[in-house]
C-alpha cells in the first residue's frame, strides 16, 4: 500500500505565523514540523509515502526524508490534489491508498489505529472523532455503534478526521473521471459497501487558525521529559530551568532566566537576562525574548522578537514579528471569547485562555496593551 499526505491548499489565518509559507504542514513543533510528523508516522507502515502540495516548501522538507515523494498539486481543492496523486500512483498497481489530511494534530497512534483496521478488514476504514466545538465545514458522520461502520454522512454528532483507506479505483473514478465533490463520493461509496469506522478517542486538533495551533503546540510540550540541553547550548550559571525543558544547538540562556516547564527552545534562540517562560512556551529558531519579559502558554514563532519587559500569555508571535518593550496581552478564559473563536479539538477546552495574535512581520508599539482574541498586523 501507499500513504498520501494532503499538503496543500490555502493557509487561512494561519499565513499570520508563517507569513510566506502556504501550507500549514510545515507548522513547526517541538520534534519537527507538522509533515515530517506525519510522514515518519506512516513510514511505519508504507515504503513510500506520497506528499502533494502547491507549495515548494514541502517539496524541499520531503526530498530530506527517505521513503517521501512530492507530487506538485496542479488542480484545484482536496478532489485535485487526491486525483495529481493518483496519478502519480498510477503505474504501481496499487489496489487501495491510505490518505491523511497534512493540517491536522494528532499523535502517532492514531494513524497505528487506523492502520490496525485496514489490516484486520482490507476494506475502506474512515477514522472518526468527536470534537468538544465543531466548525461547520467539517464532515459530520454517523456510525453504527455495534458494527463499527458509516451508516450517514452529513449528520449525525461525530466528525470525519481527516485520515482514511480507500479503494484507488472506485474513488478516482467518482473524483477524477465523474467530477464528484470528496463529500458525494465517500457518501456514494458508504451506500453501496460497508467503510468501517476507526473511533479515535484520543488527542486531535483541526489546525486552521492560530488558536489551534496554541492549543496543538501545548499538547505537544506536554510529551517533553526530564531536561536536554545541547552541548552546543549557552546557559548562564545563575539561570534556573525546571523540567520539563529541551534546549537545541546554539540556544543562549542568560544570567538570572528562569524555564519552569514544558518549555522548548529551538536552535539560535536567546532568552534575556531576567526573564520568566512557563507552562507551555516554545519559541522557535532564532527568537528572542529580551530581559525581564515573561511568557507563558504562547508560541514566539521564528526570528521574532519580543522587547524587554513584556508580557506575553497566551498568545502567537508570528515569523519575524517585532514586539516593542513593555507590550502587555490580556488574556481571558475562552468560555468568555468562544462566539469569537471556535476550537475544533477533541481536548477538553474549560482551562484554555486566550490571548493575541501577533501577526507575522507586524511590529507593536512600546506599551502596548492587545486585548484578548486580537490581532495586531
Amino acid at each position: 500500500m501507499i500513504g498520501v499526505v494532503l499538503a496543500g491548499g490555502s493557509p487561512k489565518l494561519l499565513r499570520l505565523v508563517l507569513g510566506d509559507a502556504t501550507s500549514r504542514s510545515l507548522l513547526k513543533f517541538p520534534k519537527g514540523t507538522l509533515l515530517e510528523t506525519h510522514v515518519k508516522s506512516m513510514l511505519k507502515h508504507f515504503d513510500r509515502v506520497i506528499v502533494v502540495s502547491d507549495d515548494p516548501r514541502v517539496g524541499s522538507v520531503c526530498s530530506t526524508l527517505p521513503g517521501c515523494m512530492f507530487v506538485e498539486q496542479r488542480s484545484p481543492g482536496i478532489e485535485g490534489a487526491i486525483c495529481d496523486s493518483f496519478s502519480a500512483i498510477s503505474a504501481s498497481g496499487e489496489k487501495i491508498v491510505t490518505i491523511l489530511y497534512g493540517d491536522i494534530y494528532a499523535p502517532s497512534n492514531m494513524i497505528d489505529s487506523h492502520m490496525n483496521i485496514v489490516a484486520r478488514y482490507y476494506e475502506p476504514v474512515m477514522t472518526v472523532t468527536r470534537p468538544v466545538m465543531l466548525r461547520g465545514s467539517f464532515l459530520q458522520v454517523d456510525i453504527d455503534p455495534i458494527e463499527m461502520s458509516i451508516i450517514g454522512m452529513g449528520r449525525g454528532q461525530l466528525v470525519f478526521a481527516g485520515l482514511m483507506t480507500v479503494n484507488v479505483n472506485e474513488l478516482r473514478s467518482l473524483i477524477c473521471q465523474q467530477d464528484m465533490s470528496l463529500h458525494d463520493a465517500l457518501t456514494h461509496i458508504a451506500k453501496r459497501q460497508r467503510i468501517h469506522a476507526n473511533m479515535w478517542l484520543g488527542e486531535w486538533v483541526d489546525l486552521d487558525t492560530p488558536w489551534d495551533y496554541l492549543l496543538a503546540v501545548r499538547l505537544a510540550l506536554s510529551s517533553l521529559k526530564g531536561v536536554y540541553v545541547s552541548d552546543h547550548a549557552t546557559i548562564k550559571d545563575t539561570a534556573i530551568i525546571e523540567p520539563p525543558v529541551f534546549i537545541d544547538d546554539d540556544a543562549f540562556i542568560d544570567h538570572y532566566a528562569v524555564l519552569k516547564g514544558p518549555v522548548f527552545i529551538a536552535r539560535g534562540a536567546r532568552i534575556g537576562a531576567h526573564s520568566f517562560l512557563r507552562n507551555n512556551v516554545a519559541v522557535y529558531e532564532g527568537a528572542l525574548v529580551g530581559a525581564y519579559s515573561e511568557v507563558k502558554r504562547s508560541i514566539i514563532y521564528d526570528r521574532a522578537r519580543i522587547g524587554s519587559h513584556s508580557y506575553i500569555a497566551d498568545s502567537v508571535v508570528g515569523k519575524e514579528a517585532h514586539v516593542a518593550p513593555y507590550t502587555v496581552t490580556e488574556n481571558v478564559p475562552y468560555t468568555g471569547v468562544a462566539g469569537e473563536i471556535v476550537v475544533t479539538s477533541t481536548h477538553p477546552l474549560e482551562g484554555l485562555k486566550v490571548g493575541a495574535i501577533i501577526a507575522a512581520n507586524s511590529r507593536t508599539t512600546p506599551h502596548s496593551v492587545l486585548k484578548p482574541a486580537s490581532i495586531h498586523r
